[in-house]
């Protein structure tokens, strides 16, 4: 029988459909693999160098003419368009909001329980990212890396609260000593 889990997901929504999601992903037991913090500045480790490398393979400069031009993710005829708009990475964890953005009309499918993952959706980049993180980790020695199980998300369902989450993320490093959970 399966472990029952609360579930954290929007009931009925369909997590590939175009639109923006706010995620933040926790390493195992809150451990700090990705450097530390100095004077509110970010000093990086191997690993925290790493995943901000590959975040930036996905970032969505807005200020570019075309914004999705760079990124290797979206050369190709993938129908779909996944890029990071806004991005945080502290210790011990990342928050990042995915924009997705179908390039073929598609019909969505809503999910009301356990399945398995839609291609293209918020919860595969997010698991894709987690793997390749943790694989590059394994290769490179670094073997007490590991994420926590799951991760936090949020659809983000109009232009004030995205505006809010962008403000929190960019924040969230100042933030830091005045956080008890250090998320």
């Amino acid at each position: 029988m399966y472990k029952k889990h609360k579930q954290y997901r929007l009931y009925n929504f369909d997590y590939s459909q175009d639109g923006h999601y706010f995620i933040t992903i926790v390493t195992k037991d809150r451990g700090h693999f990705f450097g530390k913090i100095v004077n509110k500045e970010m000093l990086y480790s191997p690993i925290g160098e790493y995943v901000k490398n590959n975040i930036l393979k996905f970032y969505v400069d807005e200020n570019l003419k075309n914004p999705y031009q760079n990124n290797p993710y979206f050369i190709n005829n993938n129908p779909t368009l996944i890029g990071i708009t806004e991005w945080s990475i502290l210790p011990n964890h990342i928050h990042l909001i995915i924009e997705i953005i179908n390039k073929v009309e598609k019909e969505y499918t809503a999910v009301t329980s356990l399945s398995p993952l839609s291609k293209s959706s918020m919860s595969s980049f997010a698991n894709h990212f987690k793997g390749h993180v943790k694989k590059w980790c394994t290769e490179n020695d670094f073997n007490d890396f590991n994420w926590q199980s799951r991760f936090h998300d949020r659809v983000i369902r109009n232009a004030a609260e995205y505006e809010q989450i962008a403000w929190y993320i960019q924040n969230n490093l100042l933030n830091w000593d005045v956080d008890d959970l250090h998320l």
